[in-house]
């Protein structure tokens, strides 16, 4: 391509008022001209902003074995390369855009395409009259505090070859490193035709000067014109330099032969009145030589024989011009002979790279031919599959009705434990009171051995408000309700309708909450395991809340939230049918929520209600019915470490305040007002987790490893507890690994499992935690 600047027409309107349009030359780095745009908006606020920018064809094209000219290629591939060129260009020019339109500017953007950046610019200027314009001065890692120069080579072929009606701002990384601008004309009113009448009339005063000056010699008698042509060029020279001085200003930092090519163009209007006025004067002079030619022979001679010199000067330096341009003329033809020498010798090398160009093409296109026809292959080879695919898939549906029958009748075998009434019996020592540790409205619950396994059998009233559907209900929502922090149901009797349970040492959190009016034996539990237990707890909500479908517990308090030997919580006794029963005791009802005593109707919000009462207990020990509106008071007026339950020890103040204040939120009346349990309750002991020492509960905990702490597959104490869709917790590895190798059943119960999604089981990575460090 030539060096001529091409301007795409879609935007030769832009131009069109370049009085009051400021130009700014952008590269292809936007984060370096984001500055130069900001700077240009900042210091032409107003005035019209336009976005120049070079853009420069890539001659070559890099294909996969080597570079080749464009001639060597095929047109369509070429046309698609410069279209991808074009692109990614009005793609940066876009990014500009963007900058313009979040400053409020509207802009408009021209491209030009040309081989050189610089000589693009000049060519633009000179063709379309610019007169305001703002590029670079350098890249913006050459930038410092002292830099006053310009760096870079496009900016100093701009400033020395750009017409001089342009001024032009060169800057870098936000600050003006340069101008280059005439700041004498530019501040006149009337421009550059003050400066031509100014110039006219240095051209009537010379002329003047000079006539008299003739006058004065011819009067005196000198016979010389030397002195009087001299005196009439200081005389002008004098005015122009004046005139010069008056108009132009050298700018900061620019050197002598900048200078000079700025009053170039003023010079040159100046020089032509000083020749006109030369001219004037010497034929006015001969006019009055004429006149008194019989008086001055003697000075007319002296003045012809000077003349004859000056014109013999004249043509030797004419002459002396013309051999210096043959000379220039031959060294051209020289190195053009050069140039064309060494074209020939590179004609060979050319030829073999286009020979070598075929032939990678001939290549390329074998290549595509193989590749087309292994997508052939490819696609034979896929329908064949997808054919063997939709016969499996119905081979699949038919094995399905057999494996759903096989676990329907899988599943009706695999029930829980049903001991006999004898059994009851036996195990209780025929209801031996001394083995009774619990009683209340919803029946009794003993302690016994059932096969050699201890467990807790609650014994529900025959005539109870609980009906047999009630009953069956209940027994079904157990039965598929695994959690570490809930109780497990090991087995059930119909026919006395009991219920056996896995025994837990410790009892209830009831027993273990003290106060000032308890009369409870066991000793009360630190703080530190009073949060854990409150983050079993609500881990506990979380799973019977995401269940499908979703289980309320509606009987949240601190006598069915049972302890294990090491202090593990888990939940009991839930259901709707123990709710009604226990709206009249004062000391149950305080946990009930008011919302669910006004409907009826149990929600998630019903639990969370529950559980801020439950929290504040654990936090001061007193009792439910007063404890929310003491917590309240003891709030508003900042005492809170006052009802503190101090038995637990040191409680870190911060983290009490912080459970106190989530407690309150829980207990608000509008249940559109309570905290979320996973993204507020649950995060908010996640990020207390790392924040409190543990300190050992139990001297006995370390003595041996609890048996839900090994992971059924493993056989070892788990470090990633992760709990399946059969209910039960597994090492994390262990599970994937069961699961990625194809088994879709429960490793412990061998019966399909309904997914295969994972939930972490933090409660108990907590437990094995604490277990560690006390062991």
């Amino acid at each position: 391509m030539g060096s001529e600047v091409e301007l795409i027409e879609e935007t030769i309107e832009e131009f069109n008022d370049v009085e009051n349009t400021v130009i700014v030359a952008v590269g292809r780095n936007v984060k370096e001209s984001k500055s130069l745009i900001l700077w240009a908006l900042q210091c032409f606020a107003g005035m019209k902003m336009c976005l120049l920018h070079i853009h420069k064809p890539a001659p070559l094209i890099t294909l996969v074995d080597g570079k080749f000219y464009e001639s060597s290629l095929k047109q369509q591939v070429v046309k698609a390369w410069r279209e991808l060129e074009k692109q990614k260009m009005h793609k940066i020019l876009n990014q500009y855009r963007l900058i313009l339109d979040e400053a409020g500017v509207e802009a408009g953007k021209v491209w030009i395409e040309a081989d050189n950046v610089e000589t693009g610019i000049v060519q633009t200027i000179e063709q379309h009259g610019i007169k305001w314009l703002v590029m670079g001065a350098a890249a913006e890692k050459l930038y410092s505090k002292d830099m006053s120069e310009l760096k870079s080579n496009k900016s100093i072929y701009v400033c020395q070859n750009a017409p001089p009606i342009c001024q032009i701002w060169f800057a870098c990384k936000g600050h003006l490193i340069y101008t280059r601008s005439m700041k004498a004309l530019s501040s006149l009113p009337a421009g550059k035709e003050t400066m031509l009448t100014l110039c006219h009339a240095i051209d009537a005063d010379v002329e003047v000067k000079s006539i008299r000056c003739l006058e004065n010699s011819m009067k005196n008698g000198c016979s010389s014109s030397t002195s009087t042509h001299l005196m009439i060029d200081d005389t002008k020279d004098q005015l122009v330099q004046s005139l010069s001085d008056m108009f132009l200003e050298k700018p900061q930092g620019l050197s002598s032969s900048e200078l000079h090519d700025k009053l170039e163009y003023a010079k040159t209007d100046a020089e032509n009145s000083k020749q006109k006025a030369f001219e004037e004067s010497i034929r006015r002079w001969r006019a009055e030589e004429d006149a008194k030619d019989i008086l001055h022979k003697a000075e007319t001679s002296e003045n012809t024989c000077m003349e004859e010199i000056t014109e013999r000067k004249a043509m030797e330096a004419k002459l002396s011009k013309q051999i210096e341009e043959i000379e220039t003329m031959k060294n051209q033809r020289d190195e053009f002979i050069k140039e064309l020498q060494k074209v020939k010798n590179q004609k060979p090398e050319l030829e073999d790279q286009i020979s070598k160009a075929r032939d990678t093409e001939k290549e390329l296109e074998e290549r595509i031919i193989q590749a087309v026809n292994l997508l052939i292959t490819f696609k034979e080879s896929r329908d064949k599959l997808q054919d063997e695919v939709d016969n499996a898939r119905r081979q699949i549906k038919k094995l399905t009705k057999y494996i759903k029958e096989d676990t329907t009748t899988n599943l009706s075998q695999a029930q829980f434990y049903k001991p006999s009434f004898m059994e009851i019996m036996e195990a209780t020592q025929d209801f031996n009171q001394s083995l009774k540790i619990g009683e209340g409205r919803d029946g009794s619950v003993y302690k016994g051995i059932l096969r050699h396994v201890r467990v807790a059998i609650k014994m529900l009233p025959s005539l109870g408000s609980q009906s047999d559907a009630e009953f069956e209900l209940e027994v079904e929502v157990l039965s598929r309700t695994r959690h570490p922090n809930i109780v497990t149901l090991i087995g059930v009797c119909s026919a006395t309708r009991s219920l056996i349970y896995e025994y837990l040492e410790n009892g209830s959190l009831e027993d273990r909450i003290i106060s000032s009016n308890s009369k409870a034996t066991t000793p009360p539990l630190p703080w530190h395991t009073r949060i854990r237990i409150a983050s079993e707890i609500s881990s506990a909500l979380i799973f019977l809340h995401s269940s499908n479908p979703q289980i309320i517990h509606g009987n949240v308090t601190p006598t069915n939230v049972l302890l294990d030997s090491n202090h593990v919580s888990k939940l009991s006794d839930f259901g709707i049918s123990f709710v009604f029963s226990k709206i009249n005791d004062p000391e149950v009802s305080a946990y009930i929520d008011p919302e669910f005593v006004e409907s009826g109707t149990l929600s998630p919000s019903s639990d969370v209600y529950s559980f801020g009462v439950v929290l504040l207990r654990m936090l001061t020990g007193r009792p439910a019915s007063s404890v929310v509106n003491d917590t309240k008071c003891a709030m508003e007026f900042g005492n809170f470490v006052e009802i503190l339950d101090l038995s637990a020890g040191d409680w870190p103040i911060e983290h009490a305040n912080e459970l106190a204040d989530l407690s309150l939120r829980c207990c608000e009346k509008n249940p559109l007002k309570r905290p979320n349990l996973v993204n507020d309750i649950w995060k908010t002991f996640e990020k207390m987790k790392d924040r409190f020492t543990i300190s050992p509960v139990e001297p006995e905990c370390h003595r041996k490893i609890p048996s839900y702490f090994v992971c059924p597959i493993f056989q070892e104490v788990m470090k990633d507890p992760y709990i399946a869709a059969d209910g039960f917790t597994y090492e994390e590895d262990a599970i994937k690994g069961w699961l990625n190798s194809g088994h879709k059943t429960s490793p412990m119960t061998n019966l399909q499992l309904e997914h295969c999604d994972l939930l972490p089981n933090h409660a108990l990575s907590y437990a094995i935690q604490e277990w560690q460090q006390i062991s």
